[in-house]
C-alpha cells in the first residue's frame, strides 16, 4: 500500500470522524448535555480523531514542517484524553466530572486540542495546500468555543472542518505542492 493510499484512508477517517462529532449538536438539543447519544458520539469521534488528525498533517507535510507535526500530535493526544473524558462520563456518569484530576485532564486536554487547532490553521493557511474555506470553518469552530450562545453548535463545526478536510483528502482535491505537479508532467 503506497503512502498516498494510507492519507487517503485517514483521510475518509477524518470525514467518518467528522460527521459522528456533528451528530452530537443535534444528540445535545434534543436529549440535553451529556446525554448517552452525545456522549457515545462524542467518544466515537474522538477515537476516529486521534487516529486520523495524522492525516491533516501528512497531506501537507512539505508545507508545515514539524510545526505542523507537532499541530497534529497535539491534536491526536488531546483527543485521546477526550476520549478517555467521555468513557469515564459514560461509564461512571457525573463522578467523572468531580475531582481534581478530571479538572486537569480537562484543562489540559482542551488547552492542548485549541493550541494544536490554531496552529494548523495557521500553518494550514501558510502552506495554501487546502483551500481558504477550510481555514475558515476552523476560524468558525475556534469562535463557537469562546461563545457562550454557540457552545452547542461548537460540536457541529468542530465536525464540519474535519469533514471538509478529509472530503478534500479522500478525494485528492486539494494542492499537493511542487512535487506531484513535477510527477504530473513526467507522466505525461
Amino acid at each position: 500500500m503506497t503512502l498516498e493510499r494510507v492519507v487517503k484512508w485517514l483521510g475518509f477517517l477524518c470525514l467518518l470522524a467528522g460527521i459522528i462529532r456533528m451528530g452530537m449538536t443535534p444528540s445535545s438539543l434534543i436529549w440535553g448535555d451529556d446525554s448517552t447519544p452525545e456522549v457515545i458520539c462524542g467518544f466515537m469521534a474522538c477515537m476516529l480523531m486521534a487516529i486520523s488528525s495524522i492525516a491533516l498533517y501528512m497531506s501537507q507535510s512539505r508545507e508545515t514542517g514539524v510545526l505542523g507535526f507537532i499541530a497534529a500530535l497535539l491534536l491526536m493526544i488531546g483527543n485521546l484524553l477526550v476520549a478517555s473524558n467521555f468513557y469515564g462520563l459514560f461509564a461512571y456518569g457525573f463522578y467523572a466530572k468531580e475531582g481534581a484530576f478530571a479538572s486537569i485532564m480537562g484543562g489540559v486536554s482542551g488547552m492542548g486540542m485549541l493550541l494544536g487547532t490554531i496552529i494548523l490553521a495557521i500553518l494550514t493557511f501558510r502552506a495554501k495546500v487546502f483551500p481558504r474555506w477550510t481555514v475558515i470553518l476552523m476560524v468558525i469552530m475556534l469562535v463557537s468555543f469562546g461563545l457562550p450562545w454557540l457552545d452547542k453548535w461548537f460540536a457541529f463545526f468542530w465536525g464540519l472542518s474535519y469533514v471538509g478536510m478529509g472530503f478534500l483528502i479522500c478525494t485528492g482535491r486539494y494542492n499537493k505542492g511542487p512535487a506531484a505537479k513535477i510527477k504530473g508532467i513526467i507522466s505525461l
